[in-house]
């Protein structure tokens, strides 16, 4: 338990850098820029969510959060299950553009349900 405050500030900033990181791709698709596509900074957001997600896994471990009793955290994971969905249909070149638009504001959505659950941790079903 001693190392839960630096581990869940370091699980904070991978959160944060993934957003922005998330929220960047689609802008350069909106402007045409699909440049990063093909350059090695596409890997980015993939070995930060790699990190994001593993110190996720050790704050369950060390913490005293367990998904089926939080019903926030179930909840949260849940949301993230959906966000990987639409966020990969998002980036499908092969849809169309409006149908990618679609995918990408629900994985927005969803993001921003996951930010104020795990801000807020509210008792949702209790």
């Amino acid at each position: 338990m001693e190392y839960y405050l630096n581990v869940k500030i370091l699980h904070m900033f991978c959160a944060y850098v993934s957003v922005t990181l998330f929220i960047s791709r689609l802008l350069l698709d909106s402007l045409g820029k699909v440049g990063w596509r093909h350059s090695p900074a596409r890997y980015l957001p993939h070995i930060n969510d790699s990190v994001l997600l593993t110190l996720a896994l050790t704050l369950l471990v060390i913490g005293p959060w367990q998904p089926l009793a939080h019903s926030w955290l179930g909840t949260k994971i849940l949301l993230l299950m959906g966000y990987i969905l639409a966020g990969s249909k998002a980036f499908k070149l092969a849809l169309p553009v409006k149908r990618r638009l679609v995918w990408a504001v629900l994985a927005l959505l969803q993001l921003a349900g996951i930010l104020y659950l795990a801000i807020n941790k509210p008792l949702l079903f209790s």
